[in-house]
């Protein structure tokens, strides 16, 4: 009832009989006919739609172990390793590559809408879709079947977390009884009330879950919902390992967090519920081993389209950046340097720096011991790591030890090296760029506009790359 609370002054102030500029809202355009049987045909009205950047088929991965890499403490997200197995697909790929995993929206919150509209009854009964072809250049949707089930298309076509638009919100208000909520929906649908809308639905990330909380009296018929809800999209996800280890294992690192509304992240937490559904006392004896269950989890490759992978030439230095989750798929860079540094002993291999950043080493420095290996090993050269949760550190951020570390930097990137840039945040990326052309500045003999241009013509060269995600 927040939303309510909040505007409820300015809608007593609001003149009834003055009209809001309100968007042109269609008529319902689609109407949806129940069978009286559940045969689990699935059929589109053309092919199905593509995968974004598929580079395979979709595969059915069955999660075979798993491990928690931060401590099960409260002051520190919960960050998992997950290993898929992947025999039998036809998966090539190397570090920096990305798989799409295909979600499928939490149980709960799908009941939540069948309950709301009361579609108990025939929410696995067949349906087909058809169109009001009166109405002129309406259509279906190309991610909604024209015949299925209610039960699959909430559960697996439509993004039921996607933020009410302007128009959805205005085509519910015309199925809500109460004139008070009616009202208010429309208001917030409206030009005169932009401002309210973008500070309680924007802002907050109110879902059509979240509405029918708060307008108690919105009944809208399933094919409103059905013609305004998005596609429900896969997640892409940094592969962490080689395929040089093996190349029938696929690992990928993901962090789990409240998202708002006391949700968690859709895929993290689908993947969260799947690998801790046996994480009693016995499971975690026997190695962290998922073990006599079949657990399969929809996934494709997805198309390397920046090229985020290591330079074929090995001589070629490399200044690997990775806060928090960000370093996951450097761990895979590493595994193959290794095997290459095995193959060829006597090889020439560039200059390995990398930067490593978390809050707290004791509670989030993930692969913590993976990275103290590969500098036993010598296939890094050199670690720098920074904690800004903890007090008399050498860096806070990753960027500060770029910084301090200029004239070094500078060396390294004048001597061709490769820059990659991998972390959850676009501030990180853009501060980590800002700290570069400070160096080159101060140490290249370079003014501020030439060293942001020779940035961006690595950037264009391939010698600067960022995998970055929100």
């Amino acid at each position: 009832m927040v939303v309510m609370q909040k505007i409820q002054d300015i809608i007593n102030s609001l003149d009834e009989t003055k009209l809001l500029s309100l968007p042109k809202c269609k008529e319902k355009s689609m109407k949806i006919e129940f069978e009286s049987s559940h045969d689990g045909n699935i059929v589109y009205n053309g092919s199905e739609p593509p995968l974004p950047f598929a580079a395979s088929e979709i595969f059915l991965a069955s999660i075979k172990k798993w491990r928690r890499l931060t401590a099960d403490d409260d002051n520190c997200k919960a960050v998992y390793e997950v290993s898929f197995n992947i025999e039998g697909s036809n998966f090539d790929f190397r570090p920096g590559d990305t798989v799409g995993i295909i979600p499928r929206n939490n149980k709960s919150e799908v009941m939540d809408i069948i309950n709301h509209l009361g579609l108990k009854d025939v929410v696995d009964l067949n349906y087909n879709l058809s169109i009001d072809k009166s109405q002129k250049g309406v259509k279906i949707p190309p991610h909604i079947p024209v015949k299925s089930t209610l039960r699959h298309v909430l559960t697996n076509c439509v993004d039921l977390r996607g933020i009410v638009k302007k128009l959805f919100l205005l085509a519910l208000s015309r199925y809500t009884k109460n004139e008070y909520e009616k009202r208010i929906m429309e208001y917030l649908s409206s030009k005169e009330g932009s401002s309210e809308y973008t500070t309680h639905i924007l802002n907050k990330s109110l879902t059509l879950i979240d509405l029918f909380k708060i307008f108690k009296s919105c009944m809208p018929p399933i094919e409103i919902i059905l013609e305004h809800l998005p596609r429900l999209l896969p997640r892409p996800y940094s592969i962490v390992n080689s395929k040089y280890n093996n190349p029938n294992f696929l690992k990928i690192c993901f962090s789990v967090m409240n998202i708002g509304n006391n949700r968690k992240g859709l895929t993290t937490g689908w993947l969260e519920e799947i690998i801790l559904q046996k994480s009693d006392i016995e499971d975690k004896m026997e190695q962290l081993s998922l073990k006599n269950k079949t657990i399969e989890v929809p996934i494709y490759m997805r198309k390397n389209l920046n090229g985020f992978n290591l330079p074929e030439n090995t001589e070629t230095p490399l200044i690997l950046i990775g806060p928090g989750t960000g370093v996951s798929p450097f761990i895979g860079f590493l595994e193959e340097r290794e095997h290459l540094l095995l193959k060829d002993s006597e090889g020439k291999f560039g200059f390995v720096w990398l930067l490593f950043g978390c809050r707290n080493p004791e509670l989030d420095f993930i692969y913590e011991e993976e990275l103290k290996k590969f500098i036993s090993k010598g296939v890094i050269n050199k670690l720098s790591t920074a904690f800004s949760r903890r007090e008399n550190t050498e860096f806070r951020y990753v960027q500060d030890a770029i910084i301090e570390n200029g004239e070094e930097t500078t060396k390294l990137i004048m001597q061709g090296a490769c820059v990659f840039v991998c972390g959850n945040t676009k501030t990180m990326a853009t501060q980590v760029k800002d700290a570069i052309i400070q160096c080159l500045v101060k140490y290249g003999n370079k003014s501020n506009e030439e060293s942001d241009k020779y940035v961006s013509d690595m950037q264009k060269e391939k010698r600067y790359l960022n995998d970055i995600w929100n």
